[in-house]
């Protein structure tokens, strides 16, 4: 039994809700309810009882969560045991990361990756759009993953990995011309009201959006500035003209209201980018280089994408 199926159902007994439970763990619902079906099969019995208003524990449920919590609080403490003992080295990793972008594969490699090096002590911090590349330069994160748009120049110093892609979108009320629509092209906005986040709050995501249309010799102009992709998206539900682009890993934010369109262009593409400084002499890195390697190798990033995160192979 994998010990992250028992830590994922101890929060979903603590939360009685799949979506913040999810959101606590750092991974899609869509993974959370399959995880869950997992162990209801693997021990013949029904754990929660699930409606559209309300998750319950049954009393099988209510059992395995009080044994889980045991077991996973050996399994913590044993291992602290072990890291104190002497000759057992303490290494450290410090990673950055772009939230929801990376969240559902990163969260599952780092899983496993602390169980083979119980050693190394992995510091996460969700970066900034704006100042995550210069975190990595100037070795406040020994690598970071980061998304940004296809053919976007990386700095000198640094190398970078492309990992999966992520198509760009458009958001559009289905009232819109363009909702009867499976594709559009980015010449096709050039007189719509675009909604986009404020540029004096988010500089790098108007920088990214005026590059898909920088290619297509059309201006990135904003009709109207939000302070999140949350309100962007809110505002399209009920006005019947406005756009606002969305990369796909985001599409959940995409309303009853509302519909998202593919573009034709094959460029208007973010991509998910592992970047780090070969200069680095952290003598974890290169390990954790490798083994990332061949874990992207095998991961589905085309169904990642399809239940909420991450991207699709590039």
């Amino acid at each position: 039994m994998d010990i992250r199926l028992l830590r994922e159902f101890i929060v979903l007994s603590e939360y009685l809700n799949f979506s913040r439970a999810a959101e606590r763990l750092n991974m899609t619902q869509p993974v959370l309810s399959r995880h869950v079906k997992y162990l209801e099969e693997h021990f013949g019995a029904q754990l929660l009882t699930r409606n559209t208003h309300k998750v319950e524990m049954t009393d099988v449920g209510r059992v395995f969560a009080a044994e889980a919590a045991k077991v996973v609080a050996q399994y913590e403490q044993s291992l602290a045991v072990i890291r104190a003992c002497p000759g057992v080295s303490r290494h450290s990793l410090s990673i950055g990361l772009l939230g929801e972008a990376t969240r559902s594969f990163l969260s599952t490699f780092l899983m496993d990756y602390s169980e083979r090096h119980p050693q190394v002590a992995i510091d996460c911090i969700d970066g900034g759009i704006d100042t995550i590349m210069a975190q990595v330069e100037k070795g406040d994160f020994d690598l970071a993953f980061v998304i940004r748009p296809r053919g976007g120049k990386t700095p000198e110093r640094l190398r970078n990995q492309t990992i999966a892609s992520d198509p760009l979108c458009a958001v559009v009320n289905r009232n819109h011309a363009f909702a009867g629509r499976d594709r559009i092209s980015v010449k096709d906005l050039g007189d719509w009201p675009i909604i986009g986040l404020n540029r004096q709050l988010s500089p790098m995501s108007h920088e990214y959006n005026s590059h898909f249309f920088a290619r297509y010799g059309i201006e990135y102009k904003v009709w109207k500035e939000c302070v999140n992709l949350e309100t962007c998206c809110f505002n399209v539900e009920f006005n019947d003209r406005a756009v606002v682009l969305l990369p796909l890993h985001r599409r959940y934010l995409v309303g009853s209201n509302a519909r998202l369109i593919m573009f034709e262009e094959s460029d208007c593409v973010f991509e998910v980018e592992l970047l780090w400084d070969p200069e680095n002499v952290n003598p974890c890195l290169p390990g954790f280089l490798s083994e990332f390697g061949e874990f992207s190798r095998s991961w589905n990033w085309e169904t990642d994408l399809r239940e909420g995160a991450g991207g699709v192979v590039a």
